[in-house]
């Protein structure tokens, strides 16, 4: 039986999501002899040298690329703002919640098409400013009953959704110079683990034994969640709609919140669970929205 490169791109979507909701508790249980630098650090570099082998076979695609220069520098900013999300995320991971981190985290599908209107200059539905209200207005349930100390994490997890927006739309501009996958993936991780080494021996004092008290939640980050994952997610973007994407991305707060529960008997009030309902909502507006009124404008068209 053969599947369409759209259902595949589909499933590696879903699985991503699937890996990175439940990495959240690894993230968080991950820190009790360690710090998030010092985690950040280990998954990358972990994640990097698990996909390196299947980079080194597109070589050959990147020696006959004629705009090396452009392909550089989108490299370099996409591994930057992977490890700037990825950093503060896990952080924030010491102060709030799973359930608030994962459902804000998701906050980078409406912030995709608003960085795009900016930077790109690319139109947007007026359905996005809408979105942008509900979940604004979900995250502050969310947050409500939190402490100081918990919505200034939120509020970190808030940022970190506008670098992992800013690192999709980088994906994207990259596969229209070049189709390798792997080495998008593989040079990320690294340049990660190359970014944050000096600041992690700055910060914080990492120890072999403090490392190795975390290595299952390391590899479980490292090799599921970067390694994996992040790979899953280059791959899917490359044969569907962005829209798509980014509506198999906010399955990932459901995910993260359902493992919390199950495994850290971490559980959200009314309040916070209403306030997560609105941001999925909100998420949602932003890619059904436009899908729904470009089907009604080609009826009207073929009606006519």
């Amino acid at each position: 039986m053969m599947f369409s490169k759209q259902f595949l791109s589909t499933l590696c979507l879903v699985i991503a999501s699937v890996i990175w909701g439940t990495a959240f508790v690894a993230q968080t249980t991950g820190m009790e002899f360690i710090g998030p630098l010092t985690f950040t650090n280990m998954r990358f570099l972990i994640g990097g040298v698990i996909v390196l082998p299947f980079a080194l076979r597109e070589l050959y695609k990147i020696k006959s690329l004629k705009n090396k220069k452009k392909f550089t520098y989108i490299v370099i900013l996409t591994g930057l703002s992977l490890l700037l999300g990825t950093y503060l995320q896990q952080y924030a991971l010491q102060y709030t919640k799973v359930g608030n981190a994962a459902f804000l985290t998701i906050l980078y599908v409406p912030f995709v098409p608003i960085i795009s209107r900016f930077f790109l200059k690319k139109k947007i539905h007026w359905s996005i400013w809408l979105s942008v209200s509900i979940c604004l207005v979900g995250s502050y349930y969310l947050t409500l009953e939190n402490s100081f100390e918990a919505q200034f994490a939120d509020i970190l997890v808030v940022a970190c959704a506008l670098f992992f927006a800013l690192h999709c739309i980088l994906i994207d501009e990259y596969f229209e110079i070049i189709d390798a996958p792997f080495t998008l993936a593989s040079s990320q991780f690294l340049l990660c683990f190359i970014y944050s080494l000096p600041f992690m021996f700055i910060f914080e004092n990492p120890t072999i034994e403090g490392i190795s008290k975390e290595i299952f939640e390391l590899l479980y980050v490292g090799v599921m969640s970067s390694g994996i994952a992040y790979t899953l997610q280059v791959f899917g973007q490359r044969y569907v709609k962005p829209s798509t994407a980014a509506i198999t991305f906010s399955l990932e707060g459901v995910f993260g919140s359902l493992a919390a529960w199950v495994i850290l008997s971490q559980f959200l009030t009314n309040i916070q669970i209403f306030g997560c309902f609105l941001i999925l909502v909100g998420v949602l507006v932003a890619q059904l929205l436009p899908l729904i009124n470009k089907e009604a404008a080609l009826n009207r068209f073929y009606s006519d």
